[in-house]
């Protein structure tokens, strides 16, 4: 740089500027995911191939054929409304490995879990011939946080000491059952009963969890394409909410789901799954991407609570979570009374132990002290009960 008077120094001799890149993000694991592992095998994929992301239901149809289980079971899925796919899911079909003998679901999802990211579990049988294999499945993936829909058609499961009662028995509540013992009309109860699976978690796992009152329930909800089940009267009914089952039902004329909080509400145990990784998430974005060092003092503490507060935020608009009264007792060492008042208020309380009393051994391995979140589920009002006087 120069003028009239002659040459002139750079400013970079008394001030630097370093443009630094934008910090990557993790975002949140989409939990309208749903992978169907099927025994059918495609036609036209590439060699080396196994498996395919599918948002519409007639790509499924053209690649695994008009008649097969995956087609029907990616119709149910698709014709749900609100759908996976409105809020970046998607169904992905993983056909299990048929040499030197039909691969176990279980040993296809260890061999694609790293692959192709999905939460949602579906599969193309029923297993009651096989109940063993079918308990070791549920808590594979009731472990790795992922949720299995399965319905079965043997009335015999919605007894007490069932294999889908023991489901709820131990308290696997990531393993969704349901029952449904009508008949497709060409006499295929086994595809029927999986076609509920997928119209089921098709239309449960399509929560947009960054709207506005978008968190739902499937109690009532009806399943389009799918038949009431017209074999369950009261009996099965009760059974079936003793045991945790959903089933799909008429109720004076309308078809619907009829949910059973036995092994805990669908959505309290998705929600919670959103919820958990969220905050995962909402930590790691708040720890890892800072250009600088995030200081270990009472500063360093807000903005990572700060963090966790927006998760907790978001979860209360879109309905999760809700103000209401606290009725278990208040964990150890916090304010009892402005514990209660912001659970009653706001419905979430996020604190921390103060760095000062932080254990040496967590503070030189430069550990965050514990940060502790409590919520309010918002819960969902199922049924009514009402007393009438009248007086002449």
């Amino acid at each position: 740089m120069s003028n009239q008077q002659g040459q002139t120094l750079d400013l970079v001799n008394v001030v630097s500027v370093a443009l630094l890149p934008t910090p990557a993000e993790l975002g949140s694991p989409n939990v309208n995911t749903v992978a169907l592992f099927t025994q059918e095998l495609p036609s036209g994929w590439g060699s080396g191939q196994t498996y395919a992301v599918y948002k519409d239901p007639m790509s499924v149809v053209t690649d695994f054929g008009t008649n097969s289980s995956a087609a029907a079971m990616a119709i149910a899925f698709f014709a749900q409304t609100p759908n996976p796919v409105n809020t970046g899911g998607y169904l992905v079909v993983i056909p299990r490995l048929t040499s030197p003998t039909l691969e176990t679901v279980r040993d296809a999802l260890a061999r694609t879990v790293d692959l192709v990211y999905y939460y949602g579990v579906l599969i193309d049988e029923e297993m009651g011939s096989n109940p063993t294999e079918f308990a070791a499945l549920v808590a594979l993936v009731h472990s790795m946080k992922k949720m299995f829909g399965y319905c079965s058609s043997n009335v015999a499961d919605l007894e007490v000491g069932s294999m889908l009662d023991l489901v709820r028995q131990a308290s696997q509540n990531r393993g969704r059952m349901f029952y449904h013992g009508m008949p497709l009309l060409n006499g295929a109860a086994v595809q029927q009963t999986q076609i509920f699976a997928a119209a089921y978690i098709g239309r449960a796992l399509s929560t947009d969890f960054t709207g506005v009152g978008t968190a739902m329930t499937m109690h009532g909800k009806t399943l389009v394409g799918l038949i009431p089940d017209q074999t369950i009267a009261q009996t099965q009914l009760n059974k079936a909410l003793a045991a945790g089952i959903d089933v799909y039902v008429s109720v004076a004329g309308i078809p619907m789901a009829f949910t059973s909080g036995a092994n805990t509400f669908f959505d309290e145990v998705y929600g919670a799954d959103w919820f958990a990784f969220s905050l995962q998430v909402a930590g790691f974005n708040y720890l890892m991407p800072t250009a600088f060092k995030i200081p270990q003092t009472e500063d360093g503490m807000s903005g990572l609570k700060d963090a966790y507060r927006k998760v907790c935020e978001q979860a209360k608009t879109a309905g999760l979570l809700a103000g209401g009264s606290w009725t278990a007792a208040v964990p150890a060492g916090l304010p009892q009374a402005l514990f209660k008042d912001n659970i009653a208020n706001v419905g979430y309380f996020v604190s921390s132990q103060p760095v000062a009393l932080q254990n040496s051994t967590d503070r030189k391995a430069r550990k965050a002290p514990l940060v502790q979140i409590a919520s309010k589920l918002a819960g969902a009002i199922h049924s009514s009960n009402v007393l009438v006087q009248m007086n002449a």
